[in-house]
């Protein structure tokens, strides 16, 4: 494994990590928000559990772009893994950052505006498609840094080479040949430097 390889794959871990801890926090908050409503009115369950689960879109995101980078470098069984260069490791694990970055903000961003949206609803039930709106305006962001993440991971031209398995020979018949003639040019010089020397 190259450091290439390291790097790429560092860029899925950081994708799927960033913005699953962003969707956990989002759907904790939410989730809290949920129960004191559900303590009062059980009845809503259904619908509140639409409004929690709302935020884990952003994870699903990291986690589509963290698959396709490992189906492109080559670590699914039945696959050959590339020797990626480091430049080119490096260039993946920057765009695996948008969908890191950009989803797990918006996740946390959006926990907070889930919140009020659940006490909106808990007081007025006819405002869920509304609330539905309200929350899910946050995640237009997170949706720009996939498809960001997403053309860049499948469209990256990713330049490899061959990883040898053994080293080289030392000595070659080709590296023979030219130390013979090294070796021959510089007894004849000897030779012609005494003759010049008696003469």
């Amino acid at each position: 494994m190259t450091l290439g390889v390291a790097l790429a794959l560092l860029g899925a871990a950081l994708a799927i990590i960033v913005s699953g801890i962003g969707s956990s926090i989002a759907v904790t908050k939410i989730g809290s928000a949920a129960n004191a409503v559900l303590a009062k009115e059980p009845k809503l369950f259904s619908r509140l559990l639409i409004l929690i689960l709302l935020p884990s879109s952003q994870t699903i995101y990291g986690l589509t772009v963290a698959f396709m980078l490992l189906m492109r470098i080559g670590v699914m069984p039945g696959a050959e893994l590339l020797a990626l260069s480091t430049n080119t490791g490096l260039a993946i694990m920057m765009l695996c950052l948008p969908v890191a970055i950009i989803g797990g903000v918006s996740a946390v961003v959006q926990g907070n505006v889930g919140v009020t949206a659940v006490s909106l609803f808990a007081k007025q039930n006819k405002t869920f498609g509304n609330c539905i709106l309200i929350i899910s305006a946050s995640e237009v962001f997170a949706l720009f840094g996939f498809l960001i993440s997403m053309l860049g991971v499948l469209f990256i031209n990713m330049y490899y080479y061959p990883v040898p398995t053994e080293p080289p020979p030392l000595y070659t018949p080709q590296v023979y040949y030219y130390t013979y003639e090294c070796i021959a040019s510089t007894v004849c010089n000897l030779n012609l430097f005494r003759l010049v020397i008696r003469v």
